[in-house]
């Protein structure tokens, strides 16, 4: 009698782990939902890329920030959620902690370490960012911006782009994922 139950609890765990996926669906799969809600002139939209050559939005983008789906009142300068795709299907992290993000490293002149999870899909992510560089577009391209310049740039009228160096990494069901990644927040009239 012991022997199939077993049996039986050794192949639900490994039906379990075989479910897990090994990554992050590369580029990301949006929702329509998700979608819809970042199709707009609202400040800013981040994307996290993998891959990349170090021009802005080269790679495959894996994930995005945005407001957490039924919380309109979250301010995306907090990164409020996370999301990314598994094995095709949309996922929404919430992000551990609040602050505006982009204006505290940019005033800090260094990077922050930030944490998602969800909780009830046991996945969580952790975002470990260098110190970001702005960038103010111009009519002669993207030009980075001073440090010292960078909260009167960002107030100005010009489209501005903070680029951040990373590593995202992603703990899917005890599968660990991890890579060096560009986050990029563009916000422009």
């Amino acid at each position: 009698m012991k022997l199939p139950t077993l049996l039986a609890f050794g192949l639900a765990c490994a039906t379990a782990n075989a479910a897990a996926p090994v990554a992050p669906d590369l580029p990301l799969r949006v929702s329509t939902w998700l979608e819809q809600a970042t199709d707009s002139k609202t400040c800013p939209l981040v994307d996290v890329w993998v891959g990349g050559n170090g021009e802005i939005g080269s790679g495959k983008r894996v994930a995005t920030m945005w407001r957490a789906r039924g919380d309109e009142a979250g301010e995306l300068s907090d990164w409020p959620a996370l999301y990314l795709s598994l094995s095709g299907k949309p996922l929404a992290l919430r992000r551990q902690g609040a602050g505006d993000v982009e204006s505290q490293t940019l005033r800090d002149r260094r990077g922050a370490s930030l944490h998602w999870a969800a909780s009830a899909e046991r996945v969580t992510a952790r975002l470990q960012l260098q110190a970001p560089r702005l960038y103010v577009e111009t009519d002669d391209g993207w030009l980075v911006s001073a440090p010292a310049e960078a909260a009167r740039a960002r107030q100005g009228e010009d489209p501005t782009r903070t680029v951040w160096k990373g590593r995202l990494s992603l703990d899917l069901r005890g599968r660990a994922w991890e890579r060096e990644v560009e986050v990029v927040s563009t916000c422009g009239p």
